[in-house]
């Protein structure tokens, strides 16, 4: 399986390209309007093997998926010209990290469904639409539920 997994690390350089692909022609012409896009998710996760390996599941599973290593990194995407319909906050971070993203999160965009990844049963923000183990099954169902909501 090849996968085309390109994490975003914090800079504008793929977006650029495409622009300039778009100006330059060199695109293929737009999905019509009447067929229905990818699901977007905005994966961020703080260990690099967890990160790739959750973004390689998720686009196997069909969605579109943006993949950042930091939380810094995840809002500078967030508030780009992206629109996303899931977060997903991993759980390398510590708790009051994660937290935190979750609640900027909700702050900026109370639309979007938000999911985090537990270790325990414990470890949940209440800020966040849902919280599941990192079961790969059991995480794409999760995402499919809060999805089904909105």
């Amino acid at each position: 399986m090849v996968s085309t997994f390109q994490p975003f690390f914090g800079s504008r350089e793929s977006e650029n390209e495409n622009a300039a692909l778009r100006t330059a022609g060199t695109l293929a012409a737009p999905i019509p309007e009447t067929l229905p896009r990818k699901k977007r998710i905005l994966h961020v996760e703080f260990d690099r093997v967890l990160l790739t390996t959750r973004h390689v599941l998720l686009e196997t599973a069909g969605f579109e998926v943006v993949s950042c290593f930091s939380g810094v990194a995840a809002r500078e995407v967030s508030t780009g010209n992206m629109r996303f319909d899931v977060f997903l906050v991993g759980h390398a971070a510590s708790i009051g990290e994660r937290s935190d993203l979750v609640m900027w999160m909700r702050a900026q965009f109370p639309g979007i469904a938000i999911v985090v990844l537990r270790m325990r049963d414990t470890d949940f923000s209440p800020a966040a639409d849902a919280a599941t183990v990192a079961d790969p099954d059991e995480l794409l169902k999760t995402i499919m539920d809060v999805l089904k909501v909105r």
